[in-house]
């Protein structure tokens, strides 16, 4: 059954922490994705405070990438696409290796908090040894299955939303946003946040993205590994016909 490692990292383990140490009223959110050796964690959002040029100086000085692309912007941040240094280890390397899915990553001045789904648990463990063996430090919060939480989701019921877009999706729900006719428009909840219309549009999207993504989708992860391990049992199925001959 798949698993779930949450736990922390200091600010300065990963190359993305200094963005934050040179101004630390920024945020950078790790998109959710399935690392791999050419796509390990290309996009990532920075909230806050963010001059682009001073922000893409000071991830260039450490080295940690070879493109750094603006790829979309709203009132409240940056959306970035990367392609990181062959060198640079820590903590994705692992997860890379070892097969997870990282499903939420977040940096502030306090350091890096990070959820990460295994297809088992022993990855769990294997992880956990690669950080070891290559000096990554991490502090380990909870480890557990969806079914232990009663939720699919990674954080007491969250559902792999941050902050901002649960107190958005759960206003816009209150108010009838979803009812027909809508009893709120995006414009009026722009204004109790005091965003932008097409902000407050972009944070919806983002939240039920999200919230669909580790229900639904958790859902139909589960049923292609149950459809994988049904198929490892029984052979190959196209033999069927040649075995009754």
């Amino acid at each position: 059954m798949s698993t779930i490692l949450e736990f922390r990292l200091p600010l300065a383990a990963f190359p993305l922490g200094v963005a934050i140490e040179r101004e630390p009223s920024r945020r950078v959110e790790l998109e959710r994705i399935v690392p791999t050796d050419e796509t390990a964690l290309p996009f990532f959002w920075v909230w806050g405070k963010t001059e682009r040029d001073a922000f893409e100086s000071d991830l260039r000085e450490r080295r940690a990438v070879r493109e750094l692309e603006e790829v979309s912007r709203t009132d409240e941040g940056r959306l970035y696409r990367a392609r990181w240094n062959a060198e640079i280890e820590g903590f994705v390397r692992g997860v890379t290796e070892i097969g997870g899915t990282i499903l939420r990553g977040r940096g502030t001045e306090e350091g890096w908090r990070v959820a990460i789904r295994f297809g088992e648990r022993a990855a769990v463990s294997r992880f956990r040894e690669y950080c070891r063996e290559h000096d990554v430090s991490i502090t380990v919060d909870r480890i557990y299955t969806a079914a232990e939480t009663g939720t699919e989701a990674g954080t007491d019921g969250g559902y792999e939303l941050t902050d901002e877009q649960r107190e958005t999706v759960r206003r816009a729900y209150e108010a009838g946003y979803f009812r027909q006719p809508r009893g709120v428009t995006q414009t009026e909840l722009a204004a109790e946040f005091g965003l932008s219309q097409r902000a407050i549009s972009r944070r919806l999207h983002r939240g039920l993205s999200r919230l669909v993504g580790s229900t639904v989708g958790a859902d139909l992860e589960e049923a292609d590994a149950d459809t994988d391990r049904d198929g490892d049992a029984n052979g190959d199925g196209d033999r069927g016909p040649e075995n009754a001959s």
